[in-house]
């Protein structure tokens, strides 16, 4: 015998918001309001003052933040954007928190992460967006050449790549613009990011705050009308004073400030010469500050300073013939020989320890330095199990010697690959 039993149901209409849209949604880009009235130069003094409540760094960091940010709010105004990039060496130091805040500061922006070519060439499509990238070296390490190449020419008005579209008349070419302003950050992003793109950025460093440093927790649902009002009223001023602007004068930047350091600085000096002496002169800080940072050495670059000049002075560092890779411990025992321009060997002495063997850079502190460079191939470069060109049945990983100085050429000064006059401690230890 077999019992039915009724359920009771109700008819429910359905809404759009009842159904899932799984195919994602479209986003518009985030505005600032107008503002009507007229606006003096001290907001450029109410924005700096802003992003100091959310961000700790440095005056030179929050200089180029405010300048930067102006400048992204019309970037269409020059033939050159460069880039800002918030980079540090550990997680934790606010880089999302500062992105986010220049962001809410720009007119028709987005904030992103996880950015692939074809969506960055949608955004840019018309050249007067704004994107901040955040975790942009995620967005590096998956073989993507076609986003870096975006970047590079999209800093120039007339920036654009060429993809092939088949359609009812075979294939066409179109051109797709890549004119952005574009702000990114991640953790040792600096290291990880191309020579030509690192050139043409300016630099943010961030640094962990101690107790009583840390800044406001940026929330969007309490700060948010504080960032449109100020953000409204610096892009008024900026459009008020656009003649000026547009045409400044760049005999007025520093001498040294040259080619494609002019073509960088130049939004910035246009922007803080109109804002006052005051600004003129803490950009120019900022200029002469990257003159004195050019050459200098971070960790991973210091790294491959080491290994490009152990590689070229081999006779003071081994007896044993050049292999044509180099196992990672026995990189490591080099790498404690090298003596650096101050008469150190920093890696000889690189942990805590007793036994001198203790204190050596150990196999996995050197596989993270070197694992920051991003090769070719969009891989980060890694020990593998080459083969020793003098024994066939020496399969240690290691890395091959073509590929170290592959990354030292890509990365390195032209004042460090000209000069490795520095000998090594011979007495340090023996093959």
């Amino acid at each position: 015998m077999t019992t039915t039993t009724a359920v009771n149901q109700e008819d429910v209409p359905v809404t759009q918001a009842s159904v899932t849209n799984w195919n994602g949604d479209e986003r518009d880009a985030y505005q600032l309001p107008e503002f009507a009235g007229r606006v003096d130069s001290t907001v450029v003094d109410e924005v700096s003052g802003l992003l100091s409540s959310f961000v700790f760094g440095s005056e030179n960091n929050n200089t180029m933040m405010t300048l930067w940010s102006g400048h992204a709010n019309v970037f269409d105004w020059f033939p050159i954007t460069p880039r800002l990039g918030f980079t540090a060496g550990i997680h934790e130091c606010g880089k999302s928190q500062a992105m986010e805040a220049c962001q809410l500061l720009v007119n028709n922006s987005y904030f992103l992460s996880d950015v692939t070519p074809a969506a960055f060439f949608t955004y840019t499509q018309h050249g007067d967006k704004a994107l901040f990238i955040d975790e942009m070296r995620d967005c590096l390490g998956k073989g993507e050449s076609s986003l870096r190449s975006a970047l590079k020419t999209g800093m120039k008005s007339n920036g654009s790549v060429p993809r092939v579209e088949m359609g009812t008349n075979g294939r066409r070419v179109v051109q797709f613009r890549t004119y952005s302003a574009v702000a990114f950050g991640g953790v040792s992003v600096k290291e990880t990011i191309d020579i030509e793109n690192r050139s043409r950025t300016h630099w943010v460093p961030m640094q962990r705050a101690m107790l009583g440093e840390d800044p406001e927790t940026l929330d969007q649902r309490k700060h948010l009308p504080k960032f449109q009002e100020v953000g409204s009223r610096y892009l008024k001023w900026l459009r008020q004073n656009e003649d000026a602007i547009r045409n400044y004068d760049t005999s007025k930047m520093p001498v040294h400030v040259i080619g494609r350091r002019r073509d960088k600085w130049l939004p910035l000096f246009a922007i803080a010469d109109v804002a006052g002496s005051k600004w003129v002169e803490r950009v120019k800080a900022c200029a002469f500050e990257e003159l004195d940072n050019s050459e200098e050495m971070t960790d991973n670059l210091q790294a491959l300073k080491a290994i490009w000049d152990i590689y070229h002075d081999w006779e003071f560092y081994s007896h044993k013939r050049m292999d044509s890779k180099s196992a990672t411990g026995d990189l490591c025992r080099l790498l404690a020989k090298w003596v650096d321009e101050d008469g150190r060997r920093p890696y000889a002495k690189f942990n805590k320890g007793i036994d001198p063997e203790d204190q050596i850079i150990r196999v996995k502190q050197l596989t993270a330095l070197l694992g920051s460079f991003i090769t070719p191939k969009g891989e980060r470069l890694k020990t593998e199990g080459h083969r020793s060109d003098f024994d066939p049945t020496d399969r240690r990983r290691g890395y091959r010697w073509v590929d170290l100085l592959d990354m030292a050429e890509r990365h390195l000064p032209q004042s460090a690959l000209s000069c490795h006059g520095f000998k090594c401690d011979r007495e340090v230890f023996d093959d």
